[in-house]
């Protein structure tokens, strides 16, 4: 399975066992880090907050996580952010 990149229109693979939206330990298993890692990443910004599922339950949707991870292999231009 494969999914298009905004940026490039390049197919990029996708693991279709992870579920659309994960809970917190999920979504650190998918990022490859520790629970305590993902929420000090999350406190900093450098990674997306999750969505509030219902009263009690919050989850990580895939995509914001795979767009940051995109986001990371292409880096912004640094000169654009002047503009």
């Amino acid at each position: 399975m494969s999914k298009a990149d905004g940026q490039t229109g390049k197919q990029r693979p996708t693991m279709p066992d992870w579920p659309r939206i994960m809970r917190r330990e999920k979504a650190a298993q998918y990022l490859d880090i520790s629970p305590s890692l993902l929420d000090r990443e999350v406190a900093s910004g450098r990674l997306p907050k999750p969505v509030q599922l219902t009263p009690t339950v919050r989850g990580w949707v895939r995509d914001d996580l795979d767009a940051m991870i995109d986001d990371l292999k292409n880096p912004m231009d640094p000169a654009s952010d002047w503009i």
